[in-house]
């Protein structure tokens, strides 16, 4: 696939010309990023946007002791280091590949050029933004409002939801993910997530196989997150 069938996928370029398209895709330049390797840091100045073509990337922050607090897992088509195109904006926090990746890159003088000619992508930037909000106060709701169980059955839900594929078994988020994975993104101990998922799996909630998770009894796990 060439790079503008990538552009299209992505949301804020989605409405474009081909003409339009074919600048943006002039401006945007493509990186092969190897699996568990880091694209930037809070230290970074960061004036590029980045658009995941094909892979998954992890954006995190770091406590003072060390420890990991996953944000949220990106998919094909979607963009991150955006708050580097806000005037001041920074992102304070880590992105690193989870897979093999191929990423487009633009500079953030270039995209503002783009905004001139083209005002629809910054519409387009807004509401992508808007929608990282809204996952962010869900984050948070979770935290505040949900005990460990609850807050591992909601990460679950919406990892099924962005990355679920059918199976025989039910909805299996098409990647694995490790008891310290589970636990980074809900800000737990291994121990804590590994208990909570035998406890699931035992109770036929789901299926662990190869680290592979598929949610068997979604209407259950629901209940443990509260959203039934």
């Amino acid at each position: 696939m060439d790079k503008l069938w990538y552009l299209k996928r992505c949301d804020i370029f989605s409405g474009l010309s081909k003409p339009d398209l074919d600048k943006v895709g002039a401006m945007a330049h493509e990186r092969t990023i190897p699996k568990k390797e880091i694209i930037y840091t809070p230290e970074d100045k960061n004036e590029v946007m980045f658009i995941l073509k094909k892979g998954r990337v992890r954006i995190f922050k770091l406590s003072s002791e060390g420890k990991m607090m996953t944000l949220i897992i990106l998919k094909d088509g979607d963009i991150f280091g955006s708050m580097s195109l806000i005037k001041g904006g920074v992102s304070k926090a880590y992105a690193e590949t989870l897979d093999d990746s191929y990423i487009c890159a633009i500079r953030q003088e270039d995209f503002h050029n783009l905004i001139k000619d083209m005002p629809g992508i910054a519409l387009g930037l807004v509401e992508k933004i808007n929608q990282r909000l809204k996952e962010a106060e869900d984050r948070i709701e979770d935290l505040v409002f949900r005990d460990v169980p609850g807050r591992i059955a909601s990460v679950l839900l919406k990892l099924a939801e962005q990355f679920g594929k059918d199976s025989p078994a039910g909805t299996q988020i098409s990647f694995k993910i490790t008891h310290q994975e589970l636990a980074d993104m809900v800000g737990t101990t291994r121990e804590t997530a590994t208990v909570i998922l035998n406890e699931l799996k035992e109770d036929e909630v789901l299926k662990i196989e190869d680290k592979y998770i598929t949610v068997i009894d979604e209407k259950t796990l629901k209940e443990w997150a509260g959203k039934e």
